[in-house]
């Protein structure tokens, strides 16, 4: 299996996926910059045999519906984003296998608070998280569908049974500013600070790669528990956290990143 990434460079900071077995068939995941896409497939020699959908917003879907007319490929994702995108969508349920390659599986892992049918894709490992998780941080719930205590509950428990050295591969490199964010509601965090020295440009992003288990180290998000995060939230907000649902740590926790 070859995964291909790369960074739009757009102001969203999109990364870009395709993942190929050796006879070179691809998966294309949340196509965005349809050029950049063509262009590997002609020069890597690909066979694009589908495209999978995190969920509906524009940076990760818009291009779905003219890729998937171009290909002739169906487009995988959940049921929820069936409605909510413009291709034709081939519906996958939490824990479905979406038949590919016989080098790999692909399991779909519903992921939804970001957007109500976020979906994930467990390809070999690999963890294609979509905007439910980045490096140092997670997913905003502004948008219509977002729902907080689903986001709550996909942090905690969906993404807590899952194997806790499945690699992330999230939607966007966020991992510099993420990890700012990370020192300022955990300053005494030493794996934050180490990492983030290491983090000067976009492509020490590229090198920035972590396990679950290793996000929990320093992401706040995954975290909530944390007596020294619990005492910085509260000095930031005025409210006590030490005893706290963690629910409503997180809730005062992302409300802190949406402002930052």
């Amino acid at each position: 299996m070859e995964i291909l990434r790369w960074q739009v460079g757009n102001s969203l900071k999109n990364y870009q996926y395709i993942v190929c077995d050796h006879e070179r068939n691809a998966l294309v995941i949340d196509p965005l910059d349809t050029a950049q896409i063509g262009e590997l497939i002609r020069d890597q020699k690909l066979k694009v045999k589908a495209i999978l959908l995190t969920h509906e917003h524009n940076d990760h879907a818009a291009e779905a519906a003219p890729l998937q007319k171009a290909w002739q490929v169906p487009v995988y994702s959940s049921q929820v984003n069936a409605g909510l995108v413009k291709a034709q969508v081939t519906p996958v349920g939490d824990g479905g296998l979406i038949p590919f390659s016989k080098e790999f599986t692909v399991r779909a892992v519903e992921t939804p608070g970001h957007a109500a049918g976020h979906t994930a894709f467990d390809i070999n490992g690999f963890f294609f998280s979509g905007d439910c998780l980045f490096h140092g941080g997670c997913g905003h719930c502004r948008l219509p569908g977002a729902n907080l205590e689903e986001h709550f509950k996909t942090l905690t428990a969906r993404l807590g049974s899952l194997s806790p050295d499945l690699i992330l591969m999230p939607g966007h490199y966020y991992a510099a500013r993420n990890l700012d964010f990370c020192l300022h509601v955990e300053p005494q965090n030493a794996r934050a600070r180490s990492l983030r020295q290491k983090i000067q440009s976009d492509a020490d992003e590229m090198l920035h790669q972590m396990t679950i288990k290793q996000e929990k180290e320093y992401n706040p998000f995954l975290r909530l528990g944390h007596a020294g995060i619990r005492a910085k939230i509260s000095e930031l907000t005025g409210r006590n956290m030490a005893e706290a649902e963690d629910f409503t740590v997180f809730r005062e926790l992302r409300s802190l990143r949406d402002s930052w």
